[in-house]
């Protein structure tokens, strides 16, 4: 049976914009087998994500979208975590401690052209140097020019054995409004299945449907993003 994952999803507790019941709600209405809830820098949404997914059979993956040191502050996914990653580490570090716990290392975004945030091809090459991944999200909905798409689909052809499984996924922080936008097709239905599928490298990024996001909950997002996340960072830090 071949189902289908949107593997990096966010929820009210960190920048997305609807609760796990709803993000749940979106993924069945999808058709989805499979989501991983990977909250910026927090897991607190993890244990009820999982526990709404069981309610209606969806299968959730618990996750976390880290933020490596300054000044770049690459993001990093970890799946089948079981306990937080704490932010502020290199990027070989954050890595290394997804893995020490069991979990699986995904690079998101890549190459958008942005020094914040997303991985770009010098710090990739030099990561799995030492330190091979999981996964790369190969196919994403983030902007990007048709140009760097091509340097991004090149770079993985050119380092597949220490990148790991190709895979689509969303960046979904609307829920019904842009879950789905890309995902991942794999083979079976279960989390195992899809943990399984990744580390044989069976995965298969494609694009997927998803609808307008109203301008008005867009901007809304927007402010949480860049204002109330990095505030709420700010504060723990001095705490």
């Amino acid at each position: 049976m071949v189902s289908l994952a949107d593997p990096h999803c966010h929820t009210l507790a960190s920048d997305g914009m609807v609760s796990p019941a709803e993000l749940v709600a979106a993924a069945r209405a999808a058709g989805l087998a499979l989501i991983a809830v990977t909250d910026h820098d927090t897991m607190a949404a993890a244990g009820e994500t999982w526990e709404r997914g069981q309610e209606v059979g969806v299968e959730v993956v618990r996750g976390q979208e880290i933020t490596t040191r300054w000044p770049a502050q690459t993001h990093v996914v970890g799946w089948f975590l079981e306990r937080p990653i704490r932010s502020g580490m290199s990027l070989a570090d954050t890595v290394d401690a997804i893995h020490d716990q069991g979990g699986l290392a995904v690079i998101p975004h890549p190459f958008m052209p942005t020094y914040f945030a997303s991985c770009q091809p010098g710090m990739l090459a030099r990561l799995i140097e030492r330190h091979p991944i999981d996964a790369i999200e190969v196919l994403h909905t983030a902007p990007m020019s048709t140009g760097r798409r091509r340097l991004l689909a090149a770079f993985y052809e050119a380092n597949r054995d220490r990148l790991g499984a190709a895979v689509g996924a969303s960046d979904s922080h609307f829920g019904r409004h842009d879950l789905g936008g890309a995902v991942t097709e794999f083979d079976g239905v279960t989390a195992e299945d899809f943990r399984a599928a990744v580390l044989g490298r069976r995965t298969r990024p494609r694009t997927g449907g998803r609808a307008a996001v109203p301008a008005g909950l867009a901007l809304r997002q927007q402010w949480r993003s860049l204002v109330e996340l990095p505030l709420r960072r700010l504060r723990r830090r001095l705490a």
